[in-house]
C-alpha cells in the first residue's frame, strides 16, 4: 500500500509545517494548490482519504479514522 500526501487549501509553506508538526516526511506529499487533484476524486474538506486498488476502482471517506479504513480495505 502506498500512501500519498495531497494538502490543497494552503501555500507551500503551510505544507511544509503540517509535515514536519505530523512528522509525515516518510509519506510523498504534493502540492495541489490549484486543487486539481482534490476535484478529481471529489475532494472537499480536508482529512479526507481517496483510496485507490490495483483495478483503479476508488473509494473516498471523509474524518474517519485512517486505521480503521486501512484495515477495513485489506480485510476485502
Amino acid at each position: 500500500m502506498n500512501f500519498l500526501g495531497v494538502p490543497g487549501l494552503s501555500d507551500a509553506s503551510s505544507h511544509r509545517g503540517f509535515v514536519e508538526q505530523t512528522r509525515s516526511g516518510s509519506i510523498q506529499h504534493v502540492d495541489d494548490q490549484t486543487q486539481a487533484l482534490w476535484n478529481r476524486f471529489g475532494v472537499t474538506r480536508q482529512r479526507t482519504y481517496v483510496y485507490i486498488d490495483d483495478a483503479g476502482n476508488v473509494t473516498v471517506t471523509g474524518y474517519g479514522s485512517l486505521r480503521e479504513d486501512v484495515q477495513a480495505l485489506l480485510a476485502n
